[in-house]
């Protein structure tokens, strides 16, 4: 349960990122204004997160989406977009060609890295304890090499992030451990 909090709050962290801020709560991050399209209005940080932690703090309207991460919410009003779980990942085998790129449109600091392999990309935050390995773009086989492309962008950091169909597939079949639900929700 620990990995899976940090898993969600380094998910947090990120969307916080990307999204221009937004607020950290005890149990949940939230955005009072809209988010870019594939990105949450909120993130839960806890399994007792309610909806009192999230909905009258964000633009709950039409379009509104939720990451419910331990997949424990009941949402009036909104439908589950995809469920999903966390993963631990590691520490992958390395391939040779993948290196650190400013393409793609992430923001890049010290605290991201966006590597790429010819078409093949994954980025790598570092939160707290941890290192987020999201929007990956590949082929299957290709799924080691950015495990250990992200491990190398950030030594010594465990490694996690979230899959679901076909992708989470391709992740527990390379060695990937799952570490709880998650669910998004979407009005």
């Amino acid at each position: 349960m620990v990995r899976a909090r940090l898993a969600a709050a380094e998910n947090a962290s990120w969307c916080a990122l990307v999204c221009g801020g937004g607020r950290f709560g005890p149990r949940a991050w939230t955005s009072p204004r809209r988010t870019p399209e594939f990105y949450p209005d909120a993130v839960t940080l806890t399994a007792d997160a309610t909806t009192a932690d999230v909905l009258p703090l964000i633009d709950a309207s039409a379009g509104c989406s939720v990451k419910d991460s331990f997949a424990t919410l009941e949402l009036p009003g909104f439908s589950v977009l995809f469920e999903a779980t966390w993963i631990a990942c590691g520490p992958g085998v390395p391939e040779a060609g993948w290196e650190r790129t400013t393409r793609h449109g992430f923001p890049v600091d010290d605290a991201v890295a966006v590597l790429a392999r010819g078409e093949d990309v994954v980025v790598a935050h570092r939160g707290e304890g941890v290192v987020g390995l999201s929007n990956f773009a590949g082929p299957a086989a290709s799924w080691p090499g950015a495990v250990a492309a992200v491990a190398a962008a950030f030594p010594g950091v465990p490694v996690v992030g979230y899959e679901h169909g076909a992708a989470l597939d391709i992740a527990l079949a390379h060695g990937a451990e799952p570490l709880g639900p998650l669910r998004v929700w979407v009005r």
